[in-house]
Parts: C-alpha cells; sequence; structure tokens
C-alpha cells in the first residue's frame, strides 16, 4: 500500500473503465478521471459543501411532478469509456435512471460546480466548461464564493448552443431564477444556511 502522499504510485499512467470498475467506491468518491489519468480531488470547504447541498435541495423542490428528473451532488458521471473520462460535479440533474445504471452525460440536463477563491478557478471556468459542452450537457451553471469565503458572490448560467459551445445567458448576483431545466428562484443567502 503507498503512503498517503503516493497514493498515484499504484496507478499504471492510464486507467481503464474495468480498472475503475476494481477500485474501492469510497476511494472512487475522491477522484475524477481525465483521459484515463486519475486525479486526485480536493476535499471543499464547508461552505462550498453547503452551497451545493442547498442548490440541490432547491432544484429538487423545483422540479415539476413527473418531470423524470432526479438531483444528485457528488455523483460519477460518465463522459466517455474509451479513453476514460469521468467528472463529479457538485450538483447534477439527470434523468431518471435505475440506482443500478451507470449516469451517462448524454443523461444530464444541468451541473453546477462551487467555485473558491483561488482554487479550481480555470478547472471549473474553463476546462470542465469544454468538457460538458462537448459531452452534449444543456446547462451549466458556475457559482463563485466571495473574497470571505462565506457564501455567494455570483453566479454564472451558461446554455448549450447548436454549435457546442456555451453562451453565457445571465450573471445573477443576488439570487437565481430560471425556469428550465428545473424552474428555481433561491436567494443567494439562503445557499449558506446550516
Amino acid at each position: 500500500m503507498a503512503t498517503p502522499g503516493l497514493w498515484f504510485e499504484e496507478f499504471p499512467d492510464q486507467i481503464t473503465a474495468e480498472d475503475y470498475a476494481a477500485l474501492p467506491e469510497d476511494f472512487c468518491k475522491t477522484i475524477e478521471v481525465i483521459d484515463g489519468h486519475v486525479v486526485k480531488c480536493e476535499s471543499p470547504s464547508r461552505v462550498h459543501n453547503r452551497v451545493a447541498l442547498n442548490l440541490a435541495v432547491a432544484f429538487k423542490a423545483g422540479r415539476k411532478p413527473g418531470a423524470g428528473l432526479m438531483v444528485d451532488t457528488d455523483i460519477d458521471i460518465r463522459i466517455t469509456d474509451v479513453p476514460l473520462n469521468i467528472r463529479q460535479p457538485d450538483v447534477t440533474v439527470s434523468r431518471c435512471l435505475p440506482d443500478s445504471e451507470r449516469l451517462y452525460s448524454r443523461d444530464v440536463v444541468l451541473v453546477v460546480e462551487v467555485i473558491s477563491p483561488g482554487s479550481s478557478f480555470k478547472t471549473d471556468t474553463v476546462d470542465k466548461k469544454a468538457i460538458y459542452a462537448d459531452a452534449g450537457i444543456q446547462t451549466y451553471l458556475i457559482v463563485f464564493l466571495n473574497e470571505g469565503q462565506d457564501g455567494v458572490e455570483k453566479i454564472e448560467e451558461y446554455w448549450l448552443e447548436p454549435t457546442g459551445v456555451y453562451r453565457l445567458v445571465q450573471i445573477h448576483t443576488r439570487r437565481l431564477t430560471m425556469d428550465n431545466p428545473v424552474p428555481v428562484d433561491v436567494r443567494f443567502d439562503q445557499l449558506n444556511l446550516a
């Protein structure tokens, strides 16, 4: 077993879907896979987690009856099998599937990433935005925490264009209000409630 600082030494240069399936479930919750390469995810702050959880609760409450949508936090979205690409957005809205079925990007209608100042900025605003757009996910929300790390500063709302790129449609500054794919109207101060 590798020491905590050298966890990556146990992995080949790239892993396959079969390699990933053989990993312990608890370990899989701490990584993402980019073109077969294992990337260890940092533990988010408590504010980050509260904001993501409260957004998920708002999306669950906003679902229309019979819409066939489910809301999850920190779950695997399989982008591609070869090379293996797996991302774990902070919040995911997807079509209802049996829990035993793997969630592919084609089933996802909205993803949310919460950014803390100084961490994950380029990953969430450039890399993941391109990956999610290429995967065909219709709506992408990027949540920016304020400098004090005690609340939300703004939320950028992107919609996928027919050209396959995201277009910024709104910057929300005090509340998130949207109609699709899930109606939601939540004030930013409600997103930081414990």
